[in-house]
């Protein structure tokens, strides 16, 4: 049994060889995985493997599924007079669901109201889907995803900046958010809050509490560009992810404003030097750059090296294109944000020096995907297929170099 929790704390907790949590002796929670194959309760399993992460009392269980390992990892933390946190990582290429012998845990997403599809859950358990991690050559960006994400989740509820309101959702703080000055300082902060809400949804969060902060973040980024004459990548993936956020609120009407203000932006005077800028600033960013952003922004600028949506509307696979050092190395990206309204899965796999696209498109139908860096005489309308592509067109940025 390896211990964890606080010190000075009133309970004791520990965690078993196979990564059930107990409490002052007594088991309190079992967790299983159901992968693509079968259920796998860690009891029974002889893959199972279990470490202390860096010395400290964070307990890392790891079983093998198919295409990998389902990861629990169990820690204390101080917040509300002592709580154990179990975290669930998927180091697989498949995704799974993960199981909890009790209902009466606090989740940081909705357990599935119709449980594991195609296996029974034991009666009382809850069920949660875990979502498959981005697989890429540059082993930075997944660390990035995972490491920010799993900062975010610990975090408050998020905090409210001037001109918005918090929702009711707490007190929390977000990296790079500021005291909402008046000047053109602050909409970075609108920035900043926008991709920290839009992340959180992707979590798990209910959009709905977000809306009106949002709402009104977005308002302000939208007039910052229209003062400035011009747009960076930072405002055009906030307004992609306010347009998120909005949809999966139910909020038509407010995505359809927010899109249509961009569009009138976009068709104007600073459409003329947008793209090339655009492009220009994300290509010129290296990983020093990169490793001083906020966590959010982190985030949102290794999704963007994957996909992201051109002022038409077309959703592009790797927009920079694939560094050449990739060349032979099969990765995979899965439910990329492509638009306000579609999540992107996109696999691809080697053929000597061409590469072989796989994708997959969630949302309403009539999307255009096109890998443009990487063969310009590509594009499809197809919801899901494959495609051999040219070659290389472009390079990649200087992250992976």
């Amino acid at each position: 049994m390896r211990a964890v929790g606080v010190r000075g704390g009133a309970w004791l907790g520990g965690v078993n060889a196979w990564g059930d949590v107990f409490v002052d002796g007594q088991e309190r929670l079992r967790w299983f995985v159901a992968a693509d194959d079968r259920w796998y309760r860690p009891s029974r399993e002889t893959t199972v493997r279990q470490r202390e992460v860096s010395g400290v009392p964070v307990i890392e269980t790891r079983i093998k599924v198919p295409g990998g390992d389902a990861v629990q990892r169990v820690y204390g933390v101080a917040d509300l007079g002592g709580a154990i946190v179990v975290e669930i990582y998927n180091d697989s290429s498949l995704p799974f669901a993960v199981a909890f012998d009790r209902g009466d845990i606090a989740t940081m997403r909705e357990p599935s109201p119709t449980g594991v599809q195609g296996i029974d859950l034991p009666a009382g358990m809850a069920a949660l889907h875990v979502a498959s991690r981005v697989d890429v050559p540059e082993a930075s960006w997944s660390n990035i995803l995972t490491k920010q994400r799993c900062k975010l989740l610990l975090s408050a509820g998020g905090g409210a900046i001037a001109g918005t309101s918090s929702g009711g959702s707490g007190s929390g703080a977000i990296a790079g958010i500021g005291d909402g000055d008046s000047g053109d300082d602050s909409s970075d902060d609108f920035v900043d809050l926008i991709l920290d809400r839009a992340e959180r949804v992707k979590l798990g969060d209910r959009p709905g509490e977000w809306v009106d902060e949002v709402a009104r973040a977005a308002e302000q980024v939208l007039q910052r560009c229209a003062k400035r004459g011009s747009t960076s990548w930072l405002d055009e993936r906030a307004i992609l992810s306010a347009g998120m956020l909005l949809h999966r609120a139910g909020e038509i009407r407010g995505q359809q404003d927010v899109e249509r203000a961009w569009s009138r932006l976009l068709g104007s005077r600073v459409a003329e030097t947008a793209s090339a800028r655009v492009d220009g600033e994300i290509n010129s960013v290296g990983r020093e750059a990169v490793e001083k952003y906020s966590g959010v922004r982190q985030i949102a600028w290794v999704e963007s090296q994957l996909v992201a949506r051109r002022h038409d509307g077309v959703i592009e696979i790797c927009p920079r294109g694939i560094d050449t050092g990739w060349l032979g190395a099969n990765f995979e990206c899965h439910r990329l944000v492509a638009s306000t309204e579609h999540l992107i899965s996109f696999a691809v796999r080697w053929h000597g020096e061409k590469p072989a696209l796989l994708w997959e498109i969630d949302g309403p139908p009539g999307a255009r995907v096109a890998a443009s860096a990487i063969d310009r005489a590509f594009s499809s309308t197809e919801m899901r297929g494959e495609t051999l592509l040219a070659g290389f067109t472009a390079e990649q940025t200087a992250l992976v170099k």
